[in-house]
């Protein structure tokens, strides 16, 4: 599995790796079944802390992406296993993210940001 972190986007890193996680899944890159690597060497290898990456593999199994397996580690779900499948576009996803950490940040409210998103969407046409 390969992930990576950009220091420099607006998206926290554990939104990064969470959407890169469910992408792999819902490409079938990871199977179900398939591990993850551990926490502590995901961590070392990224450069991040290891509470980050514990973040994202409990987010990840409270999605329903993967389950944890005791001493066998974190492993994808299998269908059925979890209580959503993973999304549909994880890019879209993460750049939705990107976008709702933009528009907080700078104070703005739900009408506004959709606002943003119409006018992109209707210079974005075709």
């Amino acid at each position: 599995m390969i992930v990576t972190v950009d220091a420099t986007s607006p998206v926290p890193v554990v939104e990064q790796l969470r959407a890169q996680v469910a992408r792999h899944v819902a490409d079938g890159t990871l199977r179900p079944g398939d591990s993850l690597p551990p926490i502590r060497h995901l961590a070392a290898d990224l450069g991040i802390a290891r509470g980050t990456v514990a973040k994202v593999y409990e987010q990840l199994a409270r999605d329903g992406v993967v389950r944890t397996a005791g001493r066998h580690g974190t492993l994808v779900a299998g269908a059925g296993e979890g209580p959503t499948p993973p999304p549909a576009h994880p890019e879209v996803d993460l750049a939705a993210d990107a976008l709702a950490h933009v528009v907080r940040a700078a104070g703005l409210d739900d009408a506004a940001a959709h606002a943003a998103l119409a006018a992109a969407l209707g210079r974005n046409r075709g």
